[in-house]
């Protein structure tokens, strides 16, 4: 059995972008086949004979190319590629090759079960909700995980930005994750290098033995813990540059586009404000949410008059030591040991800051002041 994700795989590797195994409609199905022929090895046993009907190599659509995969429950499925991708030799040479493929395995290229073409209709599902805007809108009743979908889960979304981002197998991701929650999960790709994972809040929080052992833990610090190890395993499994983000849990029967939504948009501004960092929590990012809803004329209005300290966040130590202090509560002695400096060195620098913004960051006011400022230089000069 010859894997379709492999397949895509290997071949975008051949014409140097993105392709896109699809399944056509029962009306666009007919237009991949051949006429229509009568075989005469189709003949029964009482003589009659029947119609044969075999599948074009390549089929151009509009600004498509379709290379025909396998047939499924009467519908073609497709690996679809850009025109702009594919020239006339490199389109006969893959539909040649597909052909081969097919020839040889009995039209056995690994077709979807019940369970991929599921996930495939979920993912299809949620990203039209979020273009409509229903991030509250139920599952469907017709989509076979909707029943799994009734418990209480657990939220992930993996993002990989990388020219090896190809290299990562669905089937394998899901293997590495199955290891690691130690149990059943879900798994949908959304977009081009893009995984929504769902587990079980068991398998994340832990039975309620363990709960008790934890000390009073909170469900985010458990999460965030959990992440953290989530993360490593990944980027230790596969080049590239992963992103991953988290939710509480919640029941996904309703208000699974929202939660998509949100755990992007968390990743978005991850990103956009803190640039070192890959694993990114809602609940941490509230002020910076607040930040980038901000018009941007009012960023501009807001940093003129809080005074010009392009300089000074530009400056990396600067950014670095601001960053560290913030995120330890403004405690002099815990962010010297975290940037492994003695408390003199970090008073040196805090006083610097003072001397050239005339706000000093050990106060209250001129803390939060500050912390606004440099968030709204980060996402404001650097555009």
């Amino acid at each position: 059995m010859v894997e379709m994700e492999t397949l895509r795989s290997k071949l975008e590797q051949v014409v140097g972008g993105t392709l896109h195994i699809k399944e056509l409609s029962k009306q666009q199905s007919e237009a991949v086949y051949l006429p229509v022929s009568v075989s005469s090895k189709a003949s029964s046993k009482k003589g009659k004979q029947t119609e044969h009907r075999s599948l074009q190599d390549v089929v151009m659509v509009e600004d498509k190319v379709w290379f025909p995969l396998f047939i499924k429950n009467g519908r073609v499925h497709v690996i679809e590629a850009g025109s702009e991708l594919v020239n006339d030799e490199v389109s006969r040479l893959i539909g040649v090759l597909l052909s081969a493929v097919r020839e040889q395995t009995g039209d056995a290229v690994e077709a979807q079960g019940d369970e991929e073409r599921d996930l495939l209709r979920l993912s299809q599902w949620i990203q039209e909700q979020l273009d409509l805007g229903h991030d509250d809108a139920e599952l469907p009743d017709d989509l076979e995980l909707k029943r799994l979908l009734s418990a209480e889960m657990t939220p992930f979304l993996l993002t990989c930005e990388s020219i090896h981002a190809s290299d990562v197998k669905g089937s394998q991701l899901k293997k590495l994750l199955r290891s690691y929650f130690d149990g059943e999960v879900v798994l949908a790709a959304l977009r081009d290098n893009e995984w929504l994972i769902l587990a079980r809040k068991e398998l994340v929080a832990g039975s309620n033995d363990e709960k008790e052992e934890d000390n009073g833990e909170s469900e985010t610090d458990m999460l965030s813990a959990f992440c953290m190890g989530l993360y490593e395993l990944i980027a230790s499994e596969w080049v590239g540059a992963f992103h991953l983000s988290a939710a509480p849990s919640f029941i996904p029967l309703k208000s699974l586009p929202g939660t998509v939504g949100m755990l992007r948009e968390t990743i978005f501004l991850g990103r956009t404000f803190h640039v070192s960092e890959h694993v990114h929590f809602p609940w941490e990012l509230l002020l910076e949410r607040l930040i980038y809803s901000i018009p941007m004329e009012q960023r501009r209005r807001f940093l003129e008059q809080a005074g010009d300290h392009g300089v000074l966040f530009s400056d990396n130590e600067t950014l670095s030591t601001l960053e560290t202090f913030f995120q330890l509560d403004c405690n002099v002695s815990e962010t010297a040991k975290r940037l492994y400096i003695h408390r003199n060195t970090l008073l040196y620098r805090l006083d610097k800051i003072k001397q050239e913004t005339n706000l000093d960051v050990r106060s209250f006011g001129d803390a939060v002041l500050v912390k606004l400022t440099m968030l709204l230089y980060k996402v404001t000069k650097r555009k």
